[in-house]
C-alpha cells in the first residue's frame, strides 16, 4: 500500500509541473501585412490575367487571418452573343475571408498554404461597352500552396499554384467549371511578420 501511495504522489507531482500544450500560448506575437497579387488563371478555357490585393493579421509568425479581393484584367472572349449580335467578354471579381499557415516563417525560404472563403460576381459585356448584358453571383473557395522568400525584414515574395472552386453560376452558356479552375500567382507582402 505504501508503494502505491508513493507512486500516486509522484504522479500528482509530475502532473502539477506539466504544462499544457496550446495552439496559441499566453505570449501572442502579432504583426500584419498587405500587398498586391497577380495571377494567371484559366477562365472559360482561356488564360486570363487577374490582379488583386490581400492583407492580414499575422499571429505568432505562423497563422494569418485576413482578406483578399481579385478581378480580371484581361478580356476573356466567350461563345455567347450580346443583344447586338456581338461576342460577349467575361469579367470576374471575387473576394472574402482568408486564412493562411506559414511554415517556419523565419527561414529564408519557407512554404505557405492559404484558403479564401467568399463570393463574387461575373459580368458579360460587349467589348468597349458599358452596357452589361448579363451579371451573376457565385460562392467561391480558393486555395493555394506557395514558396515564400524573406527579401528584407519588412518584405516577402510569395509564388505558387492553386485552384478556384466556384458554386452557383447560373448564367446560360457558362457553368461553375468555366469560372473555376487552376491558377498560378505571385504576391508581394509588405509589413511586420
Amino acid at each position: 500500500m505504501k508503494k502505491i501511495n508513493i507512486v500516486f504522489l509522484a504522479f500528482l507531482a509530475a502532473a502539477a509541473f506539466a504544462e499544457d500544450e496550446q495552439l496559441i500560448g499566453d505570449q501572442v506575437e502579432s504583426g500584419g501585412f498587405g500587398g498586391p497579387v497577380w495571377r494567371l488563371a484559366r477562365l472559360n478555357g482561356e488564360t486570363a490575367v487577374m490582379a488583386g490585393g490581400r492583407g492580414g493579421w499575422v499571429i505568432n509568425h505562423a497563422f494569418v487571418l485576413g482578406g483578399g479581393g481579385y478581378g480580371t484584367e484581361s478580356d476573356v472572349k466567350t461563345a455567347l452573343l450580346g443583344p447586338n449580335g456581338k461576342p460577349l467578354y467575361l469579367g470576374l471579381n471575387y473576394g472574402g475571408l482568408e486564412i493562411e499557415y506559414v511554415h517556419q516563417s523565419r527561414k529564408l525560404v519557407h512554404w505557405t498554404v492559404r484558403a479564401l472563403f467568399g463570393g463574387g460576381g461575373l459580368r458579360l459585356n460587349e467589348r468597349d461597352s458599358s452596357n452589361k448584358a448579363v451579371t451573376d453571383g457565385f460562392g467561391i473557395v480558393d486555395a493555394d500552396f506557395n514558396a515564400e522568400v524573406n527579401v528584407v525584414r519588412w518584405m516577402r515574395v510569395n509564388a505558387g499554384v492553386g485552384y478556384r472552386l466556384v458554386l452557383g453560376v447560373e448564367t446560360a452558356g457558362l457553368g461553375n467549371a468555366d469560372i473555376g479552375g487552376a491558377f498560378g500567382q505571385v504576391t508581394l507582402k509588405f509589413g511586420k511578420f
